[in-house]
């Protein structure tokens, strides 16, 4: 090697050294607090997690330790929400309303005293079922967990097994079977199966892979998709810009408000695994529940800023309507290990962001 060139490398390595060992040089904002936030807790995440962020559909976070933005994982409540924006998408095409009863598309609840459930109460977990988390009851068979039936068998079963143990809108309890009802009476208004009605309404145009794998031929549809982080970014994209992803309109500006406003209407709340938002500056307690997200950070005037849909798995996926921001945490972990520490990565990124750059 010139002799000249090798007395030069230890200044020319010097040189760049300092801004090599800051990855945010070029960047609006500086994350290396988050960064090091993630690396002191990847314990709770089993070493496995992927966080990506953007704003204003440009990235503006990633970090991917031992799991890729491209690697699909079962992200199970964080369905709830993709199930939610087909319910809402049904709702613009006028093929549905939230306040049609459960009765009308489907005549073996009414013979069985359960026509009266509504769809609104379907997706905010207020349909009178037995929730997920309440101590089961003796008719408790989770129709919509059995892999041997069709959804059209598990739903039949459900009309006809599964009792109401709350009057319809009176409480609040977290489950999935009111979600499998809504989900059979999609098929039946649209005539597609639901996988096929999510990849037309919701999937095709937010250029998002995502399948309800869980299941097979009785798609979960609380809580049974597999996809990737970036995948769900784009999903959530589309929520930050008002219904709209790359230009393709996928829901109306009425949808998204309906989606992210409480829907609970006052219901008590029974059971829930997510009782407050402890790093949200409003002191909110007792967290409400749109059509398939949590409104997790809502200010003093009731307006929500952030919303979300954590999943048992520990995929955490929100928005930031003050921000124009969207954000994913991405992993496979054990149920509730990670949910604090998700929320305080949130937090540190609103912080950061609001703080408005550099």
């Amino acid at each position: 090697m010139n002799t000249i060139l090798i007395l030069l490398l230890p200044f020319l390595f010097g040189s760049c050294k300092k801004d090599d060992e800051n990855p945010y040089k070029d960047s609006k904002y500086d994350f290396s607090s988050v960064d090091r936030f993630i690396d002191e807790n990847l314990e709770v995440y089993q070493n496995q997690v992927t966080v990506l962020v953007s704003q204003n559909g440009e990235v503006i976070y990633r970090k991917e330790v031992n799991l890729g933005i491209n690697s699909p994982r079962m992200i199970a409540s964080a369905s709830k929400w993709l199930s939610g924006a087909v319910i809402m998408k049904l709702v613009d095409e006028k093929k549905l309303s939230l306040d049609d009863t459960v009765g009308k598309f489907l005549p073996a609840f009414t013979e069985n005293h359960k026509g009266q459930i509504t769809i609104r109460q379907l997706f905010s977990h207020t349909s009178g079922f037995e929730g997920d988390l309440e101590e089961p009851g003796e008719f408790s068979d989770k129709y919509e967990y059995q892999k041997d039936l069709t959804l059209a068998q598990a739903v039949d079963s459900i009309a006809v097994h599964t009792p109401l143990v709350h009057s319809p809108g009176s409480a609040f309890s977290y489950g999935s079977a009111s979600m499998q009802v809504a989900g059979r009476i999609a098929e039946l208004v649209s005539g597609k199966s639901w996988q096929a009605l999510f990849d037309e309404k919701i999937g095709g145009p937010c250029r998002m892979r995502a399948v309800y794998s869980f299941n097979g031929p009785n798609p979960l549809i609380a809580g049974g998709v597999r996809t990737t982080a970036r995948d769900y970014l784009n999903f959530l994209e589309m929520i930050v810009n008002g219904g709209t992803f790359e230009g393709t309109s996928v829901l109306s500006a009425e949808a998204l408000t309906q989606m992210i406003k409480d829907q609970t209407r006052g219901a008590e709340i029974i059971a829930t695994p997510y009782p407050a938002n402890p790093f949200s500056e409003y002191g909110n307690t007792g967290l409400r529940y749109g059509i398939g997200n949590w409104l997790d950070v809502v200010d003093n005037s009731g307006n929500v800023i952030e919303s979300s849909s954590p999943g048992m798995f520990g995929t955490h996926p929100w928005q930031d309507s003050k921000h124009k921001a969207a954000g994913i945490i991405f992993t496979r972990t054990k149920p509730k290990e990670s949910q604090a520490t998700s929320l305080q990565i949130r937090q540190m990124i609103r912080d950061i962001i609001d703080a408005g750059g550099k």
